[in-house]
């Protein structure tokens, strides 16, 4: 199947509700409608928690999967939220999923003026608005862990929203909030192929609840597969709707049940994988080939955070933009192993300087800020326009990695040399050369970079190299800085620099040669002290990318699943590829819609 670029947007392209407000309360300017009742939190524990059963889910202790259509000013998750903290005490995991989908989001501004209003929502609407960020045009995944709710956004018409599920979220919904503006203002949300994308959604037994009692949409409902009952309604509502997905006897997906996972490699691609699936409630083995974590490219001493952004239509940009602000996110975390210090761009060739370019044009100043040659001169001692990323900083790679896997359910083996795997009925045994078997495994992640070559074609290996200068150098930064080379703050009186990009290579030795020619290009713009190799320290490891630059990830056979082809994107990427895989084997929603998950499927390159 090929991927037609339409159907990705321009991830820089901000739209936020548009609203007018009448007594203090927002009315919709596009649909003519209101957003809620003056007593919106009766309003939504009648039309919603309660036809959804969700004190009784509660008190089953299972996970709970919540569709909401029609985002709005996320009223209904709030309310959600705050019943979910005060009714949930008694589970020690992440138990609810949250999924939304609004064409719209609302800016911090919009929904702190409508808190104002609902002062018994303050608890959870800081917490909510400690993370949420609606400044990029994608779906947002965001933790929870003091609600014990995770929180998919997804912006997107709701029609486009639900077809980009299928494939990845079949039979997953427990609950629907159908929650858009009323069907005569907002013909669009209330189709006959609306309703089929929400039975091929839904769990077995789902239930729904909605405001209005349209005739149609009761006929729609129950055309496809819904007992429909039409009861007293809210407020000035009459009546409403809710009803209950007829059971069907084809879905047979295990819900709620702890899965062991093994993951192969403990970079940052498996250390995400690793996190996310725990986050799912299972338990996880991690097999090292060294006798220490993140041996490999992650294991650098320290790293940049910056984006590769393009603001275009296709794959690549829009899961740029996308994994950069999910990785940010989790990362903003472990403030001990990332520190958020923007970082500096200063163009060196035709093809940066056109990107800067590009990037102050989208007019964005919550994301980007300009600095003329007169403060680059003050600040950094060379005189160059620069372009300041906000959303940036640098990491140590091991310790990221250290505090992803993190959790008592997590174990790591090392000196495990990976094999392969065995099929042993519906579980599968993990086979190592030098080790004995693991067995009773659910599923296998393979993550372990350069490894991968034997399983998947398509990936290419390149050489990279960092540079590392002991003692005083002209500028103390506090930031990274790119240009021709990127330089990096001190750690441990060291210097680094990086890196080289090497594609013809005989062995993964230090070349020292490769560092003066990196030290010699670094100083077109920095003035870096030099003094000899016995001053000089490298690191040299295998970057592993693909050859349409995309990176793979997703199944490659049944319970079995793959990482790789980040290439210098690890960092940005892994989080996301991590979360993505997780959710395909725990059958809940990605964060990665499904024209993205086919464009890095790992097994595009086959044959």
């Amino acid at each position: 199947m090929s991927i037609h670029h339409s159907c990705f947007k321009n991830p820089f392209e901000e739209k936020h509700q548009e609203v007018v407000w009448k007594d203090n309360l927002p009315y919709s300017s596009g649909y003519q409608d209101r957003f809620f009742q003056d007593d919106a939190i009766s309003e939504i524990t009648n039309i919603f928690i309660e036809p959804n059963q969700l004190l009784e889910r509660i008190k089953n202790g299972s996970r709970v999967h919540i569709g909401e259509l029609g985002f709005g000013f996320g009223i209904n998750f709030l309310v959600t939220a705050k019943f979910w903290l005060e009714n949930n005490k008694n589970s020690d995991s992440l138990n609810l999923e949250y999924l939304a989908i609004d064409e719209a989001l609302p800016t911090k501004a919009q929904i702190l003026k409508i808190i104002n209003n609902f002062p018994e929502l303050k608890e959870v609407s800081n917490i909510f608005l400690n993370s949420y960020d609606p400044s990029h045009n994608d779906s947002q995944r965001i933790y929870f862990p003091s609600l014990k709710i995770r929180l998919t956004l997804i912006q997107n018409d709701v029609e486009s929203g639900l077809k980009n599920l299928l494939g990845l979220a079949n039979n997953q919904i427990d609950a629907w909030y159908l929650d858009g503006f009323d069907p005569s203002k907002n013909k669009s949300m209330w189709s006959n192929s609306i309703f089929q994308y929400i039975k091929f959604l839904s769990a077995n037994n789902a239930t729904f609840g909605t405001f209005t009692s349209a005739g149609f949409v009761k006929r729609g409902l129950k055309k496809f597969g819904f007992k429909v009952n039409k009861v007293k309604g809210f407020g000035r509502k009459r009546h409403k709707l809710t009803g209950i997905r007829s059971p069907n006897p084809t879905v047979n997906i295990e819900r709620n049940k702890k899965k062991k996972i093994g993951i192969i490699g403990s970079g940052i691609a498996a250390s995400s994988a690793a996190y996310a699936a725990v986050q799912n409630g299972a338990d996880v083995e991690i097999f090292e080939l060294s006798d220490d974590i993140a041996a490999g490219a992650s294991g650098n001493p320290i790293a940049a955070m910056y984006p590769r952004f393009s603001a275009n239509d296709s794959p690549y940009s829009f899961l740029t933009a996308q994994s950069y602000f999910f990785a940010e996110k989790i990362y903003s975390q472990l403030p001990n192993a990332y520190k958020k210090t923007g970082l500096l761009f200063s163009h060196s060739n035709d093809y940066q300087k056109q990107w800067m370019t590009d990037m102050k044009n989208l007019n964005r100043e919550d994301l980007f800020e300009t600095i003329d040659k007169q403060k680059m001169k003050k600040l950094y001692g060379f005189e160059s326009n620069g372009l300041l990323v906000k959303k940036g900083g640098y990491l140590f790679p091991k310790l990221i990695c250290q505090e992803l896997i993190n959790h008592p359910n997590i174990k790591i083996y090392y000196n495990h040399c990976f094999d392969s795997w065995l099929k042993n009925k519906s579980k599968l045994d993990i086979l190592f050369l030098n080790q004995e078997a693991k067995s009773n495994f659910d599923d296998l992640i393979i993550a372990n970079g350069p490894g991968l070559e034997q399983y998947l074609s398509g990936l290419k290996t390149s050489k990279g190299q960092l540079v590392g200068l002991k003692g005083k150098q002209p500028i103390d930064l506090d930031l990274p800085i790119n240009s021709a080379g990127y330089i990096l703050p001190k750690v441990d009186g060291i210097t680094w620099i990086g890196s080289t990009h090497e594609r013809k290579f005989e062995n993964i030795d230090v070349c020292y040669e490769a560092g003066k020619e990196l030290i010699e290009r670094t100083n077109q713009n920095f003035k870096i002290t030099f003094d000899g190799l016995d001053n000089m320290l490298m690191k040299s490891n295998f970057r592993v990318g693909s050859k349409d630059r995309l990176p793979l990830a997703g199944k490659i056979e049944e319970n079995v699943y793959a990482i790789g082809g980040l290439g210098s994107r690890g960092f940005s990427l892994g989080p996301i590829l991590g979360e993505h895989v997780a959710s395909l084997i725990n059958h809940s929603p990605s964060p990665i819609s499904s024209g993205i998950a086919l464009a890095i499927e790992p097994l595009r390159f086959k044959g």
